[in-house]
Order: structure tokens, then sequence, then C-alpha cells
């Protein structure tokens, strides 16, 4: 399962907290620190909500309950609401074992319950439901066979009350290309009562593997992307794939990465537009000179346009662009609607605490704003989000609070808003 954002137990090696300027004049502001404690410790990889009232849910990977311990961090992470006034309240502390770590993003439906899924622990993981009352409910637990194992990612909610979402392992394929030879991952649907249904299960390494999070439309199609496997990419685990699922169950992919100038190992969620065209995220191929990542190029933002043809947008180069792209997305209103805004992870240049751009659509890149360390955090993870008044909102897995390194040794995480 190699996630860029899963490499926390070791990036903490790197971190060197720098205090660099904003490059623009927007307002970069610490919304939460982190403590580790009952709050919490290092969000989730998966994008944040927002209500109507301005209140942000997600969810921590660890602390919460320090005395469950089944990784190397302690705590197995948290359900938690930030207020507008900055107070935040853990609405469910995991328990792990069989319940396993927190580990998605949340989707709130109109009656003010969140849906997300946790992973690890004993288990093969679950879907869950925390109620506005604050009531925790599992949904469905994962066998580890054929329906599934390890959801991993943001759940999407239609109007009926179903969930859709994927599993990093699982399904009925025995390829041995897929990681431990434990299924190359599904797509699956809860119903409203807890009804579970496989949508897809890939069916081998170049078929694609290890999907990341879905998108809907309004017809019911279903578009991800997978982190690993594809068709024309020299490493044998594969480059990763973005995909259609129709309503009917009928996959597409749409494009194989090759690990050039293409792109490499997307992911975040997509971006769809009103004319069809999807934006994403690769976190590695585009410019192959670029010093950092291994060699294996610094990431790209691509377009795939409604005739299954990618662009790619922009290739990082690991200056003040930044490198190693996590997500995108696209601009809601005024002017911000002609533009995709997203974070990097590293960059730029020796700062490796990461950035938040614009990218127009002409592939005009503009740093929004270098993350510091420090108070700032360090390495945003997630989607960021966007209100009404185009305040951009985000979460850094490190960084933060200092001081509980038996819980985060480099930092906490943060909450943080960017006003334009």
């Amino acid at each position: 399962m190699a996630k860029v954002w899963m490499s926390v137990p070791v990036m903490f090696l790197l971190i060197v907290f720098l205090a660099l300027p904003s490059v623009q004049a927007q307002t970069f502001t610490t919304l939460y620190s982190f403590t580790g404690g009952a709050d919490g410790a290092n969000p989730s990889t998966a994008t944040m909500t927002r209500d109507a009232q301005g209140n942000l849910y997600g969810t921590t990977q660890f602390g919460g309950n320090n005395t469950c311990n089944v990784s190397l961090h302690e705590g197995c992470g948290t359900v938690f609401k930030l207020d507008t006034t900055g107070n935040l309240t853990p609405l469910h502390i995991f328990a792990g074992g069989a319940q396993g770590l927190g580990s998605s993003g949340l989707v709130l439906d109109g009656n003010g319950n969140l849906y997300g899924t946790a992973g690890g622990g004993l288990g093969h993981g679950l879907v869950f439901r925390v109620a506005k009352s604050g009531t925790y409910t599992e949904l469905y637990n994962f066998a580890g066979g054929s329906d599934g194992d390890l959801p991993w990612q943001y759940l999407v909610r239609d109007t009926a009350g179903n969930l859709y979402g994927t599993t990093l392992l699982g399904g009925v394929s025995k390829d041995p290309l897929c990681p431990n030879s434990q299924g190359c991952g599904t797509v699956f649907e809860l119903g409203p009562t807890g009804q579970h249904k496989v949508l897809y299960s890939f069916l081998n390494n170049s078929d694609g593997s290890e999907p990341d999070s879905l998108i809907r439309d309004s017809t019911g199609n279903l578009y991800g992307t997978t982190s690993r496997g594809g068709k024309g990419c020299v490493p044998v685990s594969g480059c990763g794939t973005v995909f259609k699922l129709d309503a009917s169950g009928k996959k597409t992919v749409l494009h194989a990465f090759t690990g050039g100038s293409d792109g490499s190992t997307p992911s975040g969620e997509l971006v769809l537009d009103a004319a069809g065209n999807l934006y994403g995220t690769a976190s590695a191929g585009g410019d192959l000179t670029c010093p950092y990542n291994g060699g294996a190029g610094c990431g790209v933002v691509f377009k795939i346009d409604a005739n299954s043809v990618e662009t790619v947008l922009h290739a990082f180069h690991g200056g003040s662009d930044g490198n190693v792209p996590v997500s995108v997305v696209l601009g809601t209103t005024g002017d911000f609607s002609t533009a995709l805004f997203g974070i990097t992870q590293s960059g730029p240049n020796t700062n490796i605490c990461g950035t938040v751009f614009k990218l127009d659509f002409s592939g005009t890149l503009t740093n929004l704003h270098n993350i510091a360390g420090g108070s700032e955090g360090c390495m945003p993870v997630g989607t960021l989000i966007q209100d009404e008044f185009r305040n951009l909102y985000g979460a850094t897995v490190l960084g933060g609070y200092l001081g509980n390194p038996e819980v985060c040794l480099n930092g906490c995480g943060t909450l943080f808003e960017i006003k334009p």
C-alpha cells in the first residue's frame, strides 16, 4: 500500500520546520492544532466536510483513547467537529480492535448524520454512522474476502441514502501482483438499511489495483482512480488508472498511466466539471528530471476530457511550484470557478512542508502559500474545501502542537483556512 500520505512514521525523520513567507497576499490562519489527547492526532488523508453553519467535520488517524495501540502510534483516532469559534469536539473516539482506526473523510446527510469508514485494527474495516446526537453505529463490517477488505476512502451518498465507496484490497482476484495476493480491491454500494453489494471487483493488476475515492455524476456513473495497476507501465505493480463504472456495472479504463510525462500513481478525489471533463493529480511522473521524489518525477495535475484524452495541465518541477501534488478541487464561485485549487506535500525547493496552489485552465500555476511548518503545520492531506466566500479549508498531518512527542513526535497536525 505505497501511498505517499501513509508514510507518517518515516516522514518524521525528514521534517525540518521552516518559516518561509507566503508568496501571495492570502491570509493563512491555523484554526486548530491537535494535541494528541482526546481531540485526536494526525488528521486522516480524506477530505473534511462542512455544514451550512460553517462547522468542519473530519477524522484523525491516531490519538483519542491513548490506551488503544494497534499501530506505531497511541490512540486509534477520532471523529471531530470544529465550530466557527475554533472549539473542537470529539464526536466519537475509536476503540481499536475490530473497530479499527479512523481513516476516511465524512459525508453529511440532511439530518446532520455523518458517514465514514474505518480500517485496520483486528478486523477488515467497516462503514459507520455518527448521528447528530453523537450516537455511533456500525453499518457494515467487511469480512475481508469477496466483499472487500480495508475501506479507506471518502464515501459518496446519493439522494436515496445509498453509500458508495471502495476497498483497498479484497474482491475475487487472486492475482499475485495485487498486494499480498489479497485481491485488487472493490467498488461497493451500501443501502440505507445496511445491505452491502459489490458493484465491481477489480479482476487483476492490469485492470487496476488499490482503488481510491469515488465521485458520482447525476446519472449514477461512478469515477475513480487506482493507485496501482493498469497497462503500459514498466513497473510490474503498474502506475495506476482512471476508471468509470456505469450504473449497469460496466467498467471502462479511461486512462492507464505510463509513469512518464503523463504521470504516475494518481491520488485523491477526481473533479468533474459541467462539460464532462475530469481533473485530478498524480503524485509522481511528469518531469522526470525533477531532483526530488527519487527520480520518479514530481507529479502532475491532469485533465481527461469526455473522449478519454489525457492532458497534463501542469507538471511539477520541485521549485517554487512544489512537488508531490495530492489533490485538486474546482473553484465554485466567481473567478474562482475558472481555476483549480490544490495542495502539494513537499516543496518548494528545500521547504518540505508543502504548498497551496491555484491552477487556471490555461496551465498557469500560482503558489498561494508555502506552508511553513511549526504552528502552520506540515504535509497537507485530503482535498481543500471552499465556502461561499471563496475561503479555502484544509488539514496537515504533521506540525502544530509539539508538546506530546509520545503520540506524535513532529506535531499532531492542524486545520487551516486561507482567505483570498
